[in-house]
């Protein structure tokens, strides 16, 4: 069940997800991301950012994912020290539905770092989580 608070409605890869407004640093308009010099599982580049170098997420990367990487519009900076790609913004949501019942379909592509599918409307949306997504890039570069 997702703790109440503020959500981002965007959209990844073709697929709408939730961000939890309390795990984000702040929205960015896209800028040109820097490829590394070497293969980073996961990792698509860097990005100049309040004078550090931070590295942007490589949605093409996870497992299974399908279609080809659209031209991001924003980059969603998370607190973990990480940029999301974003194909947009579709929106603030104060609160979401609870999510009992709702879990991520298996063999979901995505299944390992999504939270769980909140309802919005009649719409279900799935719950980005933040310390997975990063605990798999760890284990995608232990791998490599």
């Amino acid at each position: 069940m997702p703790d109440p608070g503020s959500y981002i409605l965007a959209r990844a890869m073709g697929r709408d997800i939730l961000l939890e407004a309390s795990q984000l640093l702040e929205v960015l308009p896209a800028v040109p991301v820097r490829p590394l010099p070497g293969p980073v599982p996961g990792i698509s580049g860097v990005i100049l950012h309040q004078g550090e170098f931070l590295p942007v997420l490589d949605w093409a990367g996870l497992p299974g994912t399908p279609g080809q990487v659209v031209w991001a519009t924003a980059l969603a900076v998370l607190k973990r020290r990480l940029a999301l790609p974003l194909e947009s913004l579709d929106g603030v949501l104060d609160s979401v539905g609870e999510s009992s019942g709702f879990s991520v379909a298996d063999g979901d592509p995505w299944e390992e770092i999504v939270a769980c599918i909140c309802p919005v409307g009649e719409a279900r949306f799935p719950l980005l989580d933040a310390d997975k997504l990063v605990a798999w890039l760890h284990h995608q570069r232990a791998r490599h």
